[in-house]
C-alpha cells in the first residue's frame, strides 16, 4: 500500500513536471517567435538609421569640400589684395620720394 502511494505520487509528480515542461517549451517557442520578430524589426530600424547616417555623412563630406574650395578662393583673393596693397604702398612711397626731390 505504501509502495503503491509512493508510485502514485511519483507518477503524479512526473506528470506535473511533464505538463510544466510542456507549457514552458510552448511559452518559450512563442516567446522565441515574438523575440525573433522584435529583433527583426529592430534590425530593420537600425539599418534605416545607418543608411540615414551614411547619407548625412555624405552630405557633410560634400559640404566640407565646398567650404574648403571656398576657403581656397578666399585665400587667393587675400593674396591678390595683399599684392595690390603692397604695390600701392610702394607706389605711394615712390611718389613721396619724387615729390621731395628738387
Amino acid at each position: 500500500m505504501r509502495e503503491q502511494r509512493r508510485r502514485l505520487f511519483m507518477g503524479a509528480l512526473l506528470v506535473a513536471l511533464v505538463i510544466g515542461a510542456g507549457h514552458g517549451v510552448i511559452r518559450d517557442l512563442f516567446a522565441s517567435a515574438s523575440d525573433h520578430a522584435a529583433l527583426r524589426k529592430e534590425k530593420e530600424s537600425l539599418a534605416a538609421a545607418v543608411e540615414r547616417l551614411r547619407m548625412q555623412l555624405a552630405v557633410e563630406g560634400a559640404k566640407r569640400l565646398e567650404v574648403e574650395r571656398h576657403a581656397a578662393d578666399l585665400n587667393a583673393q587675400v593674396e591678390e589684395l595683399n599684392g595690390q596693397v603692397a604695390f600701392l604702398r610702394a607706389r605711394k612711397t615712390l611718389a613721396k620720394t619724387a615729390d621731395q626731390q628738387p
